[in-house]
């Protein structure tokens, strides 16, 4: 029995955990499904963020239902499997434009406006600035509270990609988009940025929400944590109203070492923070969720609330692959060349240096279409969008593949910051044991598509530029001879991927418009049932979610406080 129960140990869930355990009289405990790794060698070096993202043993192994738009794929959705969750993203810090948080409360969310939330992602974090050779690297001390700052450690790495280097350059430039460099995490991020990667400068390893606030709680002797345990179903007091709120009492779960069924009582609260597909994959079973859905699964409807599950929302990331010189590093140098690898290993380990103490992604680019091309193709939508709100994201990731070719390959791409597509999370069991269906509906929106086009054939502009030029060797992927806007989609249908950042499906809005959750994070129907992580944005931020993600804990936080 403890005060609070928070099912799922990630971004938000151990900050909730952190912030309520600072008060030495309240009992805290953390139900995580997955494992207690907190030491994997790949997940701790920065520089094999690409090892962890899918199928390794910290991977809850989601696979999509097939994806119409993009010729039938079923596509794997790496999912953090262990109490470090941010243990499978590439370590990215970006807040995104301020313009989707002011519409997060103009839809009827008090408090969730920018100037609200800003001072939540200053509390998370601690940037320490860039370091003296690279002056090139432009930010604002005053984004992130510097000098105090919370917990999560920031900073530019050891290691910036050289074909980073020259992509920001090429962006900057006439030839380019003229996109500036500046401070982005500011709420105003049209424009370019090297990116502030969770990685603690101390020792040039990742920093987890684990790393960061769940090692600071477990020095608490009432923060508790229990890993490899499956939250199999919420538990109600008994009423003798339908009309009155739920009270939850406690979450059974599953200890999957002993293969037992337990359950631990919560006399405060319950809050579910397993994600975009975990938390209404627990409300369901529960019965808290589509009525249809319930009653299909044999599971007896406690709340009819249709929005759980629905409005899932996706950053879909895509584009050309080019062959580069081969003096330019790249990942794929080093995870198929074990000379190289032990060599870079080295230099890491030594001096926290070289290659791998650097992300696959050192920087990124925020961009508005202009509206004679989104009037063009009907997309009035992203033309109300405030001013400061991007439409793109533009990156270079030192990465490539293509069947066949075994040359240096990177991939600069974009991503659909505002996608109109919308997507769901449903089950087909009632229990957790069996995954739930992820159906993300990439690209079913026309416009969606039209937007994928532009940004696709923008990227190749880049590419051709001078500064680009002198280092690549030819377009490997598609190649250049695709030019007609039904291949450039068939090759984004083919070969477009998420970057794993789920949101939407416990939707904070008006129970009426579809919402699951109050603006205080309470699940309508119930009294002191909350969901805090990524599931509950009404609107997708424009730009990685790990930053928001630790937002929403620190101020769920401060509500249930």
């Amino acid at each position: 029995q403890y005060d609070y129960v928070i099912v799922g140990g990630g971004n938000a869930g151990l900050v909730i955990a952190n912030r309520l355990t600072e008060n030495p009289n309240i009992s805290v405990l953390v139900l995580e499904a997955g494992i207690d790794y907190t030491d994997d060698f790949n997940v701790t070096v920065p520089g094999l963020d690409l090892t962890v993202t899918g199928g390794s043993m910290v991977d809850w192994n989601y696979t999509t239902a097939p994806q119409a738009n993009m010729v039938n794929r079923q596509i794997a959705y790496p999912r953090g499997y262990t109490i470090l969750r941010s243990s499978t993203n590439f370590m990215a810090y970006t807040r995104g434009s301020a313009a989707p948080f002011d519409q997060w409360a103009a839809i009827g969310n008090s408090g969730w406006d920018w100037e609200s939330v800003y001072p939540y992602f200053k509390k998370s974090c601690h940037l320490t600035p860039p370091q003296a050779n690279q002056s090139f690297v432009v930010y604002d001390e005053s984004a992130y509270d510097y000098p105090k700052g919370g917990p999560l450690q920031l900073s530019f790495t050891n290691y910036i990609e050289p074909i980073a280097i020259y992509f920001s350059e090429a962006l900057a430039s006439s030839s380019g988009l003229g996109l500036q460099e500046k401070e982005t995490n500011d709420g105003a991020p049209i424009g370019q940025s090297y990116l502030a990667t969770a990685v603690n400068p101390a020792h040039q390893t990742r920093d987890s929400s684990w790393t960061s606030f769940g090692l600071q709680a477990s020095t608490r002797s009432n923060f508790h944590y229990l890993t490899h345990t499956l939250a199999t179903r919420l538990l109600f007091n008994p009423t003798s109203s339908t009309s009155s709120p739920l009270v939850v009492n406690g979450v059974q779960y599953l200890d999957k070492t002993s293969g037992t069924t337990q359950v631990a009582y919560a006399t405060r609260e319950v809050i579910l923070a397993a994600g975009a597909f975990g938390s209404p994959q627990l409300l369901m079973v529960s019965g808290i969720g589509p009525s249809d859905q319930l009653t299909a699964n044999n599971i007896p409807v406690l709340v009819s609330l249709p929005g759980v599950g629905q409005n899932m929302t996706d950053h879909l990331f895509f584009g050309p692959v080019y062959e580069v010189l081969s003096n330019i590093t790249t990942a794929e140098q080093f995870l198929t060349n074990s000379t190289k690898y032990a060599d870079y290993l080295n230099q890491w380990t030594t001096s926290g240096a070289g290659e791998m103490a650097g992300a696959v992604s050192s920087m990124s680019a925020w961009e508005r279409l202009p509206d004679e091309f989104l009037e063009s193709i009907g997309a009035q939508e992203l033309i109300n969008l405030r001013s400061d709100w991007n439409h793109i994201q533009l990156e270079m990731l030192a990465y490539g593949v293509v069947a066949g070719n075994t040359g240096n390959l990177v991939t600069p791409g974009g991503v659909i910051s505002y996608p109109i597509s919308r997507g769901n999370v449903s089950i087909v069991s009632n229990s957790t044991t069996v995954k739930p269906i992820v159906q993300p509906n990439w690209l079913e929106s026309p416009i969606d598509q039209q937007v994928a086009i532009y940004t696709f054939k923008q990227v190749r502009q880049i590419m051709s530029s001078p500064i680009m030029s002198s280092i690549v060797i030819n377009e490997a992927y598609p190649g250049a001879n695709v030019t007609s806007d039904a291949g450039i989609l068939a090759a984004i249908q083919a070969t477009g991927h998420p970057i794993y950042q789920a949101s939407g499906t416990c939707a904070m809005k008006a129970r009426a418009d579809g919402g699951v959750v109050d603006e205080n994070l309470v699940v309508y129907g119930t009294l002191n049932l909350r969901v805090a992580d990524a599931s509950i944005f009404p609107i997708i931020p424009s730009a990685n979610t790990m930053a928001p993600a630790y937002m929403v804990g620190e101020k769920a936080a401060d509500l249930i406080k």
